[in-house]
Order: C-alpha cells, then sequence, then structure tokens
C-alpha cells in the first residue's frame, strides 16, 4: 500500500476523534444561539469563517503538494 493510502486511513479516524472530542470539552458550557449576545453571535461567526476558510486552504495546499495524482 503507497504511504497515501496508509495516511488516509489513518488520518481520518484520528482527526474524527481528535474533532468530536475537542466538539465534547469546548460545547458542554454553551449557550443556545438565541440566548448569546450581539457580540458572541459575532465573534462564533467570525471563528466559522475563519474556520472554513482554513479548511479550504488546506484542501488546495493538500492538492497542490502532494504528487499521488
Amino acid at each position: 500500500m503507497s504511504d497515501f493510502v496508509i495516511g488516509f486511513i489513518t488520518g481520518i479516524p484520528i482527526g474524527t476523534a481528535v474533532g468530536i472530542a475537542i466538539e465534547i470539552a469546548l460545547g458542554i458550557h454553551e449557550k443556545p444561539w438565541s440566548d448569546l449576545t450581539e457580540e458572541e453571535k459575532k465573534i462564533r461567526k467570525n471563528a466559522l469563517f475563519i474556520g472554513i476558510i482554513t479548511l479550504i486552504v488546506g484542501v488546495i495546499v493538500f492538492l497542490l503538494f502532494n504528487d499521488f495524482i
């Protein structure tokens, strides 16, 4: 098996497990959207936007710098 396949097979479950653990740890004291102030809503929207941009940049870098294609 190639290194890409091995990395993919091990990376997806590890990333999923880490993501779930982080969400559980951070989401325990999370307030509902309707209870947030305007400032807190703005912070959450910005954090989501930054996360999406980071994901897109990561996928682009992955596709550009991998020679599996």
